[in-house]
């Protein structure tokens, strides 16, 4: 009864932090292809958690990696970055998500969705990615591959949230990647935080993030 009570706490908090946001990122919707799974959201506590481990800094360029209707992108585009970028194979999550970068209060940052696959998709310019567990093991295998193809020895910092078995054996067969940190968030789903390893990430000291904003 206890976490049931607290599951719906959790659900009216997420309603009234989108109205707050000016933004609507509830509810659910199908996958459209095989391989895909369905589009759902973080809790907004869990999110703020792991943007702040991402340390988020001015000259990063934040992709989010199957960003739905936006939610994690929107917050993203709160902090002073280069850029925040989602990748988002439906149309129709893609076109709210749109609208949800044009209704949000207080963005800091650039902000766009490319309605694409994301194993097609250019990630050079990405230094820090986001995953809430997109897609299947295989898929997720040829995003890394391409994401390191196209940084070329470049750092990177990425987030896995809802790391399942199969994809973590995925991230362990990837030895330019390491596992930094992984906990479990309030809703119980594993998440871990991946940087690629072999290179120097550059300091970002005089670069890093201002505070997202509170107005």
């Amino acid at each position: 009864m206890l976490a049931g009570f607290r599951r719906s706490a959790r659900l009216v908090a997420n309603h009234l932090q989108d109205a707050w946001l000016g933004i609507s990122t509830t509810g659910t919707a199908p996958a459209e292809l095989p391989g895909h799974v369905y589009y759902a959201t973080v809790s907004y506590s869990t999110t703020w958690s792991v943007l702040r481990k991402l340390d988020l800094g001015q000259e990063d360029v934040f992709v989010d990696v199957g960003c739905g209707k936006g939610r994690v992108l929107c917050l993203a585009a709160r902090h002073r970055i280069r850029q925040a970028i989602g990748i988002e194979y439906s149309p129709a999550l893609a076109a709210a998500g749109q609208r949800n970068i044009r209704q949000l209060r207080g963005r800091r940052s650039p902000a766009k969705i490319l309605c694409q696959a994301a194993e097609d998709s250019d990630y050079s310019d990405a230094s820090v990615l986001y995953f809430f567990n997109p897609f299947e093991a295989h898929l997720l295998n040829r995003v890394l591959e391409k994401i390191r193809a196209d940084r070329r020895g470049r750092p990177a910092r990425m987030a896995f949230v809802m790391e399942l078995q199969e994809q973590r054996k995925v991230f362990s067969r990837h030895d330019w990647l390491a596992c930094d940190e992984r906990f479990e968030d309030q809703d119980r789903h594993t998440v871990a935080l991946y940087r690629s390893v072999g290179v120097d990430r550059p300091d970002t000291a005089s670069l890093r993030s201002t505070p997202p904003v509170d107005d």
